[in-house]
């Protein structure tokens, strides 16, 4: 089953939505004014470089919420620790 959220680049970043995304595409066309998960509205871009840039931290948060996964601040409190540990 796909996630209820899609990636979105905008604004500088990679974020999250749940805004449809219109059929038949994947992606949000260029321009396309996009709700995020850490709540800016961005204007989609689409082009090569954009899903290189950083992603949103707090809508990488959301995310992982919302499929289960550990927290972010739960790995790198982790992986600090056994840095000093070793």
């Amino acid at each position: 089953m796909p996630h209820p959220f899609v990636w979105v680049p905008g604004g500088g970043a990679r974020h999250a939505s749940k805004d449809r995304v219109p059929p038949p595409s994947v992606e949000f066309p260029e321009g396309t004014v996009v709700s995020t998960l850490c709540g800016a509205e961005v204007s989609a871009e689409v082009d090569e470089v954009s899903w290189l840039w950083r992603t949103c931290r707090e809508c990488d948060e959301r995310t992982r919420e919302i499929v289960g996964l550990e927290p972010l601040s739960e790995i790198e409190r982790r992986v600090g620790r056994s840095d000093r540990d070793q």
